[in-house]
């Protein structure tokens, strides 16, 4: 007797085809429909596309962008890393996909010491890094508390326009002077005195020479963070030097927490350590509160420095510019007093030049990378977990499409209507020099105080002529990228008084 199976035996070869065939189809089909990785370079087997980064990596990337479009893959070492090039793409990763895109991709010389788990800057997304967030935005760097302390700012700029008067003629450091003062200014911020003596350079060079020297290391290439497997043996010795001066900072910032807590503080305005320390609790620590303050100490003197003296620098480099704001100076402020911080808010020149500056030189270039802390679509691509998510600032400042004339130092585009509304406040994404979103920089409103009121003080109170016969449009404009951009070489100019001697 025949099976009963026998009779399926002539259906079966086409019906398996069949399945087959339809199943090939729909995997084909879905594998079309699925998101892949935006595009990028080919990658180098193990190193990837590391060599491609160059000495100058804002510039390499934006090269690249150019190629492969405004959200382009790269393949560092082991690290999967996609990079923003364009406003619209730096909205959708710093605005509309803010919460997956919140997390941070710590570098390895910022574990030293566990910094990063009491860190505001590369601190895990989370509770912790929120209640940090609330004591900067709302309790350190609000505008009634800025104003309070007003005054300590306008001590050390008038300190420092007072030392460089007494230099009578000599070259001045413009970059080291506008360290020093901004490094006093958060110093009688935190702890109600200046940390650095600049009439006596060597009794106080401990904490200036850890503070550049913490960023100089920061911001080397270290191979550790593309290839994490190399930790142990450190190659490069990053995690050991960071380790060095991250211990003498935190050895420093103890130093005033314990004069603190061991003396009874008076009825006079609270210093931002007064606050920190009110705000202690089981899980914010004196840990916490130390790595809190030398990481505002290090990032906010590093950037306002670096604006300061690009800003200077393309002043100095362009006379009319500078002629232009400097009308705007005497008339405000006229040449019987120095400049006031209350002066700022009238001074429209003054703040386009700013604008202009961190245009052109955000004092972060790529800003501090994200991590995608789940995977997620934008423009058609998949962004996967755990990837690096890097935002060129530099390049957004640059892109012909946005700004004309892009390369050029011209502050009158923000006077313009269709610019005048564009701030750098994180809600224009064609200028975002600290970022947007969760995680712009919180100290911001004090930088750009730093900044306004430091360049209106140099310029309202000296001519500055360029040493040896240098030409204004000779001057050296290069920069050097780390974490920051700053002017690679140094800015030293001549001060000549323009104000009544008795005034300074």
């Amino acid at each position: 007797m025949d099976s009963p199976l026998l009779s399926w035996y002539p259906l079966l070869l086409p019906t398996v085809g069949s399945l087959l065939l339809v199943f090939l189809v729909w995997r084909r089909e879905s594998t079309r429909a699925r998101p892949s990785l935006p595009p990028g370079p080919p990658a180098w087997p193990i190193v990837g596309n590391i060599f491609q980064l160059g000495k100058r990596p804002h510039e390499s990337l934006h090269a690249l962008s150019l190629q492969y479009g405004p959200l382009m893959t790269l393949h560092l070492g082991m690290k999967t890393t996609v990079v923003v090039s364009s406003p619209a793409m730096a909205k959708e990763v710093l605005k509309t996909h803010d919460n997956v895109l919140a997390g941070r991709m710590v570098i390895e010389a910022f574990k030293t010491l566990s910094h990063d788990k009491s860190s505001l800057v590369f601190g895990e997304y989370g509770p912790y890094w929120r209640h940090l967030r609330r004591i900067a935005t709302v309790e350190l760097f609000s505008p009634k508390r800025l104003d309070a302390l007003q005054h300590l700012r306008r001590d050390q700029i008038f300190g420092m326009i007072r030392l460089i008067f007494e230099e009578k003629g000599n070259v001045v450091d413009i970059g080291k002077t506008a360290f020093c003062t901004t490094l006093n200014v958060l110093g009688n911020m935190f702890f109600s005195t200046s940390v650095f003596d600049p009439r006596n350079p060597s009794s106080s060079a401990g904490i200036k020479d850890t503070v550049s020297d913490m960023m100089e290391v920061s911001g080397k290439l270290n191979l550790v963070d593309c290839f994490p497997f190399l930790r142990f043996l450190d190659p490069q010795g990053v995690s050991r030097d960071m380790t060095t001066h991250l211990k003498a900072m935190y050895d420093f910032c103890d130093m005033f927490i314990q004069r603190r807590l061991s003396a009874k503080r008076d009825n006079s305005e609270k210093d931002f350590l007064d606050v920190l320390l009110d705000f202690r609790t089981e899980d914010f620590t004196i840990v916490g509160i130390r790595a809190f303050i030398s990481e505002l100490f290090v990032a906010g003197t590093e950037s306002s420095t670096i604006s300061i003296e690009w800003a200077m620098a393309e002043l100095i480099r362009n006379p009319q510019k500078l002629k232009r704001l400097r009308q705007e100076l005497d008339e405000v402020v006229g040449c019987n007093r120095k400049v006031e911080e209350s002066d700022i808010d009238r001074l429209p020149y003054l703040h386009a030049a700013v604008k202009e500056i961190l245009r052109l030189y955000p004092s972060g270039p790529l800003l501090v990378p994200h991590k995608a802390e789940s995977s997620c679509e934008i423009g058609g691509f998949v962004i996967p977990k755990h990837s690096q998510v890097m935002v060129n600032a530099w390049a957004i400042g640059r892109d012909p499409s946005v700004w004309k004339n892009a390369s050029e130092f011209m502050p009158e585009r923000f006077l313009e209507v269709e610019n005048s509304k564009i701030e750098y406040g994180g809600q224009n994404f064609e200028l975002i020099p600290f970022g947007a979103g969760r995680r712009i920089c919180p100290g911001l409103p004090l930088a750009s105080r730093i900044v306004h009121f430091t360049v209106a003080s140099l310029l309202h109170s000296f001519e500055w002529i360029l040493p040896d016969g240098i030409k204004c449009e000779d001057l050296d404009m290069s920069d050097e990228c780390g974490l920051s951009l700053k002017k690679a070489a140094k800015l030293n100019a001549i001060p000549k008084p323009r104000l009544p001697h008795h005034i300074y």
